[in-house]
């Protein structure tokens, strides 16, 4: 049996989506906030997860806030 090749966007889409799930609007202000915490702790792995994480969010944020009405006149 091969091992499964890891797919980071998938994960972190997923990561991201229970987030969003568990806490709404506040998901991206966690990830702020842990991103912080792995700058003064000096963990360069964690931050560059919980970037991803945070990149998922956003992406998720603008898409859940869908195209701006048009008036047409």
């Amino acid at each position: 049996m091969q091992p499964v090749e890891f797919e980071k966007d998938v994960y972190f889409g997923i990561v991201a989506e229970n987030l969003t799930k568990n806490f709404g609007d506040k998901a991206l202000s966690y990830a702020h906030e842990a991103l912080r915490k792995m700058k003064v702790l000096g963990d360069d792995e964690g931050f560059d997860l919980w970037l991803e994480i945070e990149r998922h969010l956003t992406n998720l944020a603008i898409n859940d806030a869908g195209p701006t009405p048009q008036t047409i006149h």
